[in-house]
């Protein structure tokens, strides 16, 4: 019976007999739960643990045996030392459902051999029934101690893994490949090996729900199609990945999967992927394709790959205040206006130059009246001051657009 601040339990001396005599037979039975955990647990099996788990196990049912004989109860302190155990849990990949039927495995193997006890000892039955509640006790706050732990240890080794992925890739970008050891680990379990094909990616996620965790999300759904590491960067997300088994359109179209789930959720994902590189030196030359083919969709719900832009859209895409400079303040206001009110003059103009300056293939291509289409190219011939009968003022002008475009407002 527990006094009242529930500290303490009356326990006869048949009951620590009892439990004095586990105590003294817990390495076997310790050993016995543990080949059990093998035989019942693959994950389990294909780790190299049998002894942490042996030492695990021995310790637990030590609160069990020790409690009794101490008459009280256990206590969640008591198993401080499950934290280590959970740690080594996490890195093996076991997973949580199994840590905890392990643990419950364990519990059965102990009580088998309190029956034991109790069939080859003459008297004792009462004893073994006045154990059990204690059981139950030890178990219930044993498996909260290693659910509480196991969660811990596996947010420390995100944000551990987290950190080694930020370090690996600002390396790369410095134009060093990783030397620290837990680097070149975190590359090789990324699938990175040296010499090997590689992509960099570039994701920009926006959201109408202002509780999304857009780059979590993003990275969670990228995860799901793609080997690689995946790095919180700035304010985009960068992942590196490699590509030694897929062509670019095979990659994208897992990318453009990646998308998709995401816009389930209402999150809208523009992502740019670089040229196939085989050198690490190459990573912030395959970052910057990366973010120019995300430059150019503008926001869109959409994958660019990097190669299938053309010189044209690669060099309006580049940053160069200069040549923002350049654009005539006419110009500017005419493309900002028309930005502004849904880009009609802009996609006219883009039709145009499509249709290799054929007024009348453009206007079947937006499938309005020709007369339409005429009427919009005087719109734009006589705001912007441009003949567009003629290929220099036609480029000039698709120039003017295409780097005002990227931000109207610079």
């Amino acid at each position: 019976m527990t006094t009242e601040n529930g500290a303490m339990w009356s326990y006869d001396d048949a009951a620590v007999g009892l439990a004095t005599w586990v105590q003294d037979r817990i390495p076997t039975i310790a050993r016995a739960a543990t080949d059990t955990i093998w035989a019942e647990l693959p994950s389990y099996r294909a780790t190299g643990l049998y002894d942490d788990v042996v030492t695990h196990v021995t310790s637990i049912f030590g609160v069990f045996t020790t409690s009794i004989i101490e008459r009280r109860v256990p206590c969640v302190d008591d198993f401080a030392f499950t934290s280590t155990h959970a740690s080594e849990r996490v890195v093996n990949g076991i997973s949580l459902i199994d840590f905890l039927q392990a643990f419950r495995i364990g519990q059965m193997v102990l009580w088998s051999y309190v029956l034991e006890f109790v069939r080859s000892t003459e008297g004792q039955e009462e004893a073994a029934l006045s154990l059990v509640e204690h059981l139950m006790r030890t178990i219930e706050l044993g498996s909260s101690a290693a659910a509480t732990t196991y969660f811990q240890a596996q947010q420390y080794l995100v944000a551990d893994q987290e950190r080694i992925a930020r370090d690996c890739l600002e390396d790369l970008l410095a134009g060093n490949v990783p030397r620290i050891s837990v680097r070149l680990e975190a590359m090789r379990r990324a699938g990175l090996e040296p010499g090997a094909d590689f992509v960099v990616i570039v994701c920009r996620a926006t959201s109408e729900t202002a509780e999304a965790d857009l780059i979590l999300d993003a990275r969670k759904a990228l995860a799901r199609q793609l080997p690689g590491m995946l790095v919180p960067w700035r304010q985009d997300l960068v992942g590196l990945v490699p590509s030694g088994r897929f062509t670019l359109a095979a990659l994208s179209q897992k990318v453009a999967r990646a998308v998709k789930e995401l816009g389930k959720s209402k999150i809208a994902a523009s992502i740019g992927i670089s040229s196939t590189h085989d050198e690490f030196t190459q990573t912030a030359a395959g970052l910057l394709e990366a973010q120019v083919a995300c430059d150019h969709l503008g926001g869109r719900r959409a994958v660019q790959v990097f190669d299938d832009l053309s010189p044209l859209d690669y060099l309006v895409r580049r940053p160069d205040p200069t040549a923002r400079r350049l654009i005539d303040p006419q110009l500017r206001a005419f493309i900002a206006e028309d930005l502004s009110s849904g880009s009609i003059y802009i996609e006219t103009l883009s039709a145009y130059v499509a249709a290799d300056m054929n007024a009348t293939e453009a206007a079947a291509a937006l499938r309005i009246h020709v007369n339409t289409m005429y009427y919009r190219l005087g719109r734009i011939a006589e705001r912007t001051g441009k003949d567009l009968r003629h290929v220099e003022d036609v480029v000039n002008l698709l120039l003017a657009v295409r780097i005002a475009s990227i931000d109207p407002s610079r």
